[in-house]
């Protein structure tokens, strides 16, 4: 396979990657709305057409456990220069990705992927991330230095970086976690953001990355002083719509058309194969 590219998907839980794996699978075989990359090759096709076929039919798709992941997909599209890309799902699983954070271990064989991707898309749900607390928004009580004695008083509750730690610092972890297994080569990084058809309910319209600075400011600081890091970023909603607006969605004619796909410079489309193909260095990444 000539000038091969490898992709390597990131993600904590309910990120919003097999969505993305359904629609994307769909895209690809569907010729109705031109794409910037083909399908050529696959494995686990069954498992991928049982996922297109909820998110054409907007059914719920089963968050994957751990323990049950298909870690032997793989599918290969071509572009029209004929170059060949190579998109691994090692693990769909994102309590996988959470465990590197929280037990600081990682397997060889997730190493040796992330080792050979020439890019790295990270998906990130916007509708997981939790706002930005003050100090002077913590209840008076929980503040130690004027309330040492009776903290010293109180049972703490145990932590537990699942629910406690914020997503930005876990992503900013498994990124580090990268940067090391690279040694410190240049990564081409996607930062996805999933749900991204959430953002109408906010005031005024941000791009992917100034939605990045403004509810996560110690991700986006990280990402623009890295200079190992090949940053972009990217809004994706792959249902287009809430499973609430299930009847709406189903009125579309062509499932493909729900598809929102938007760029930093707030140009919109609905070929979920952009970020891929950018990331992993498509048309010089230009």
């Amino acid at each position: 396979m000539n000038n091969l590219k490898r992709c390597y998907i990131m993600g904590l839980p309910n990120a919003g990657k097999t969505t993305y794996l359904a629609a994307i699978w769909y895209s690809l075989n569907n010729a109705s709305i031109k794409n910037k990359i083909k399908l050529s090759t696959m494995t686990n096709a069954k498992y991928l057409a049982n996922l297109s076929k909820k998110w054409v039919d907007v059914e719920q798709l089963g968050r994957t456990k751990l323990g049950f992941e298909k870690s032997e997909i793989s599918i290969d599209i071509v572009d029209e220069n004929k170059n060949i890309f190579n998109l691994k799902f090692p693990d769909l699983s994102g309590e996988t990705f959470q465990n590197q954070y929280e037990k600081r271990e990682i397997s060889a064989e997730l190493v040796e992927y992330i080792k050979s991707a020439d890019g790295i898309p990270m998906f990130i749900n916007i509708g997981d991330i939790k706002g930005i607390t003050f100090i002077t928004d913590v209840p008076a009580d929980l503040r130690p230095l004027q309330n040492r004695e009776n903290l010293l008083e109180k049972s703490l509750p145990v932590r537990n970086p699942k629910q406690d730690d914020p997503i930005q610092i876990q992503i900013i972890e498994l990124l580090q976690f990268v940067e090391v297994i690279k040694d410190s080569k240049r990564i081409n990084l996607g930062i996805v953001l999933s749900a991204w058809d959430l953002t109408n309910n906010f005031e005024g319209k941000l791009t992917p990355e100034e939605y990045i600075k403004k509810e996560m400011n110690m991700l986006w600081q990280f990402l623009k002083s890295n200079n190992i890091l090949n940053t972009s970023f990217w809004g994706v909603s792959a249902q287009g719509g809430k499973l609430e607006n299930r009847d709406e969605l189903l009125n579309i004619d062509e499932p493909m058309k729900r598809i929102i796909v938007e760029d930093n410079n707030g140009e919109v489309c609905h070929d979920i194969t952009l970020p891929i193909y950018k990331v992993v260095g498509g048309a010089n990444a230009q």
